[in-house]
């Protein structure tokens, strides 16, 4: 029997068979809300992963009901110890990733030049998402020299093996005896997520906010409130002003107290089209039918992709529609697929400043001109 054609996702986080996860955004069925399963097939043709409850039946639910779990890591050396304390350091806002920002910081502590953050950026990160993931982190300082960039590799060298992939969920290994939950096939999925708190709301939650509330102070709160969903926001707040408002250092101080965790993915950066050639700066263009395409700015209060596409922050200017524009960059959310572009606006270059491209558009691969197009904009430049 052939295996299915890829195992599916939860929050950009593959769910391969033996995966463990919790339920979540159940409506008629919201009892089993926060109860632990176990990935043991997925259907294909119903879009449904199979899990099994601790009381042993077996359901068929919609992958965006499900939490996958973080396993508790077993113990380790004290040099992987070491390195992971090296990693909260620098993750200063708690979302699990160091970012160039973050990177650059790391690289000025050890004497680098800043010139040089291109080059040790595309060797770290691997996967090339524009952050580096602890794993690509360890990888790199418990190498035989990680101060030293490999040369490119030449025509004809030996090329190294490609990672494992994910293990397949065997297809509709489970159909005859899972029953399906029919209350998460709404469309309007989007409902069962959990929004990005404001400022303002963390403040009346906590009865104000406590004395040295940083700039990223709500950054951090939401990177938390997606890592722990269960931990209240009473209690993250105050573990950040123990952790001096240090996110890696939150992350630990949650731990501490218990909270179970499940796995989150950061909006990946799109780096290149179907050719393979570098897809950004591009040229685009509103598409004229279409309202204006808003501008928000990264440093702003509030500032979340989330709260971005659900329109709850203030837009400081707008693109106007069959106005052209060029994007610098792109950032996709794993999630719900929606695609955010970084944009030229105000004459001070380290703000960035970003607008909501929505979903990139399935068009055929035989017609030109149509990778990366997205509901909210065309693309001008070939890809």
């Amino acid at each position: 029997m052939a295996p299915a054609p890829a195992p599916p996702r939860a929050g950009g986080c593959s769910l391969p068979v033996g995966t463990a996860v919790r339920l979540h955004g159940l409506k008629t069925v919201a009892r089993l809300n926060g109860q632990a399963g176990v990935c043991v097939g997925w259907d294909e043709a119903s879009g449904r992963v199979h899990v099994k409850l601790p009381d042993g039946e077996v359901k068929a639910f919609k992958p965006s009901n499900l939490w996958k779990v973080q396993s508790q890591s077993k113990v380790e050396s004290a040099q992987v110890e070491r390195v992971k304390s090296l990693f909260r350091k620098y993750d200063t806002n708690g979302d699990g990733v160091i970012d160039q920002t973050e990177f650059k910081r790391f690289m000025q502590a050890l004497g680098l030049q800043p010139s040089c953050l291109g080059e040790f950026m595309r060797h770290v990160d691997r996967d090339g998402d524009g952050a580096i993931q602890y794993e690509e982190f360890v990888d790199w300082v418990l190498s035989d020299d990680p101060l030293t960039i490999p040369s490119e590799k030449k025509e004809g060298d030996a090329a190294e093996s490609e990672e494992q992939p994910s293990v397949t969920l065997p297809a509709n290994s489970f159909n005859s005896v899972a029953d399906t939950v029919d209350d998460s096939d709404s469309d309007d999925d989007a409902r069962q997520e959990a929004k990005d708190l404001t400022t303002d709301e963390v403040a009346e939650l906590c009865g104000g906010l406590p004395y040295g509330w940083p700039e990223n102070g709500i950054k951090i709160v939401n990177n938390m409130r997606r890592r722990f969903p269960d931990f209240p926001v009473q209690r993250i707040v105050a573990i950040m002003k123990q952790q001096g408002y240090h996110g890696g250092n939150v992350i630990q101080g949650i731990r501490r107290a218990g909270a179970q965790e499940v796995q989150v993915m950061p909006p990946s950066v799109v780096t290149c089209g179907r050719s393979g050639r570098k897809a950004f700066p591009a040229l685009y263009q509103v598409r004229p039918r279409d309202p204006n395409l808003n501008i928000y700015e990264q440093s702003a209060r509030d500032f979340s992709f989330h709260n971005l596409r659900l329109g709850r922050l203030e837009p400081v200017g707008s693109i106007k529609s069959g106005e052209r524009f060029r994007i610098i960059e792109v950032r996709r959310d794993n999630e719900y697929g929606f695609c955010f572009g970084r944009v030229y606006f105000g004459t001070i270059p380290e703000r960035y400043h970003w607008v909501n491209l929505g979903k990139e558009l399935k068009l055929s691969r035989s017609l030109m001109g149509t990778d990366l197009q997205f509901t909210g904009a065309e693309r001008l430049d070939p890809a």
